[in-house]
């Protein structure tokens, strides 16, 4: 994939080991060998939006994303164009090349473009909207698998389905670019994401913990039993430093989170009593 210069917000993020991503499970999409976006085929369909509808409708029943170029790729598309997302439907991405008309950062504010692509995202990210079908959104990087990305994991925006290289981030003292809050995911990490309306919960109140959502951030969703004053199975509770002075609200108590943290993330506690 193109390297892409990332603004000054991210560099904590980028401070943490490029190891612990080996670590990572792979995301949901995996590489399709039969989409190799370098064929003459696909130079010759250049920049031609429908062509992701047709490819859609070819691939729906399965579930994986067409390619008819990968956004992986060190050279997805001839010269002057890009790999972009070109449409979502059936619930999975289509990936072609369009024209390159990229004029924005990564990271910079922008308007979706479906169907067309020509959102002046650049190369290797798209105009990925803060919220399922909006109007606004920021240039994020696209990726199918974690090696597609470097200091970041790849993940999916709550109630979206194209994959994107969430920047890592330290919830105790998070750099994410607005509207994005420093969330967890997949029970350990803590990325840059969008936030949803829903995620607005604080201490003992009620939150989802198979998504891990519905809290604000600086909070997670635990188990219920060991959060005072919860009356559901699991709820939200702060974030703490373990390494610090105790935060917490007695009765409750900083104790470390319940799977092993990334590195340089190993201070990063929750609030809970512990059983």
């Amino acid at each position: 994939m193109t390297f892409v210069r990332l603004p000054p917000f991210l560099a904590l993020s980028f401070t943490l080991s490029l190891a612990s991503l080996s670590a990572c499970q792979q995301a949901e999409f995996e590489d399709d060998e039969g989409g190799n976006g370098g064929s003459d085929e696909q130079g010759d369909q250049g920049d031609q939006g429908d062509q992701g509808d047709q490819g859609s409708s070819s691939e729906s029943s399965g579930g994986e994303p067409t390619l008819n170029c990968d956004p992986g790729d060190e050279m997805p598309c001839p010269e002057d164009q890009k790999c972009t997302v070109v449409s979502t439907q059936g619930g999975v991405p289509v990936y072609d090349c369009v024209t390159d008309d990229g004029s924005k950062l990564p990271f910079d504010p922008c308007t979706p473009a479906p169907g067309s692509g020509q959102d002046e995202c650049p190369a290797g990210t798209a105009c990925i909207p803060s919220e399922p079908d909006g109007e606004s959104g920021l240039c994020l990087e696209l990726c199918l698998a974690d090696d597609d990305c470097e200091t970041s994991l790849c993940t999916e925006m709550p109630g979206q389905v194209v994959p994107i290289c969430a920047p890592i981030c330290d919830p105790l003292g998070p750099l994410c670019p607005d509207p994005q809050t420093c969330q967890r995911v997949r029970n350990s990490a803590f990325v840059c994401r969008f936030p949803t309306e829903s995620d607005i919960g604080t201490t003992a109140e009620v939150c989802d913990i198979v998504t891990d959502s519905g809290c604000a951030e600086g909070f997670v969703c635990e188990t219920g039993q060991i959060i005072p004053g919860c009356s559901d199975p699991s709820c939200c509770t702060p974030l703490c430093d373990t390494s610090g002075a105790d935060s917490c609200q007695s009765p409750m108590s900083c104790n470390e989170l319940p799977l092993d943290p990334l590195p340089g993330l190993e201070n990063v506690g929750a609030c809970y009593i512990p059983q």
